[in-house]
């Protein structure tokens, strides 16, 4: 038997019978009814096209592990693995598992503390200087020095707040950290099945029960985009919903809510390329430990020659042109123009 034979034999036992190929994709029984959204949703939401998918990856993965994080796990372990976290984005799976809520309102309000002050500091200086400028007042400065309790307020709360939870992220993550009530979905490259687990109400002073887990096969799953409106704009969000079943997987649940679309239909695209097992896995920082476990993966590589560590020894400033790179990619991309190859497999309950 000669090497390609043996590979290929090993490709076939690695990966299980409903592992995702864009090429193979067999007859779909047709949709009677969508059992996720009503008409009026719909109308707010797009189906995304199956296929033809685009290499590229939305920042919030792409950089959910840089080079210099990537070195300090090699070096001092994955402080996650102590708290037996049960997420996990590698060469078999991408498992989403929420950590507990203390630990999610801590970065929410370090993001928010840190937006604050970055919109605060220069309205309030340009807010200054054009007020001088259309008054006629002498004292206008000695007024505004009268009431720096007033500044020190505006800017120092939401200063405060970002620097002790910064601090507190950087240096006591490890007594913070603690992991959630488990996994929320998962999308099995390996097997080509998704799992969403859904758990029972939580009363205080009981143990949890257990979740009812359903799974499906990936290809029996559509990717919709929702926008819905608040104060700054709209926010898209995207889903994964059974086409046969009241099942949903909230992939905006791991990566947020966006303002442009075009950071959805990566993430869409993402999906595809790291589920399909024709191809690679997505050549992204996360990823780059585990790809030569993966057969499809460690094959391209020798082939292609990829450097072993080509992300981890890759200095700061390269990364920021490689990220600069990705995101134009990502915002010149074109998803609703193309065809749908899945449309050719199943007949929908509408267009």
């Amino acid at each position: 038997m000669n090497n390609m034979a043996a590979m290929k034999d090993g490709v076939d036992g690695y990966y299980g019978n409903s592992a995702y190929h864009p090429d193979k994709l067999p007859k779909q029984r047709p949709q009677h009814s969508d059992p996720n959204q009503s008409a009026l949703k719909r109308m707010m939401s797009v189906r995304l096209p199956w296929g033809n998918a685009d290499d590229v990856a939305p920042d919030r993965i792409y950089t959910v592990a840089t080079p210099q994080l990537l070195r300090r796990v090699e070096q001092y372990g994955n402080v996650l693995d102590s708290i037996n976290d049960q997420g996990e984005m590698d060469h078999e799976c991408f498992r989403f598992a929420p950590l507990a809520k203390r630990v999610q309102i801590l970065d929410l309000m370090e993001g928010l503390s840190k937006l604050a002050v970055k919109i605060l500091v220069p309205l309030t200086i340009v807010t200054l200087l054009l007020a001088w400028s259309a008054t006629s007042n002498d004292a206008y400065w000695q007024d505004i020095i009268n009431h720096w309790l007033f500044f020190a307020c505006l800017i120092g709360i939401p200063g405060g707040i970002w620097l002790i939870s910064d601090f507190l992220i950087k240096h006591c993550l490890r007594w913070i950290l603690k992991a959630g009530k488990g996994p929320i979905w998962e999308l099995n490259r390996r097997t080509g099945i998704v799992t969403v687990w859904k758990y029972p109400f939580k009363i205080p002073f009981f143990p949890r029960g257990k979740p009812d887990a359903k799974q499906f096969p990936f290809i029996e799953f559509d990717a919709w985009v929702s926008a819905r409106a608040d104060r700054y704009g709209a926010l898209n969000r995207l889903r994964l919903f059974h086409r046969y079943s009241q099942c949903e997987v909230d992939i905006g649940a791991a990566t947020g809510d966006h303002s442009l679309p075009e950071s959805c239909y990566a993430m869409w695209d993402f999906i595809q390329n790291y589920m399909d097992v024709s191809r690679p896995l997505p050549d992204i920082p996360v990823l780059e430990p585990y790809r030569h476990k993966d057969p499809v993966t460690a094959e391209h590589d020798r082939q292609t020659n990829r450097p072993e560590r080509y992300w981890r020894d890759m200095d700061d400033e390269t990364f920021k042109a490689r990220e600069s790179e990705m995101n134009l990619n990502v915002r010149m991309m074109s998803m609703l123009s193309r065809e749908n190859i899945m449309a050719g497999k199943v007949v929908y309950s509408s267009s």
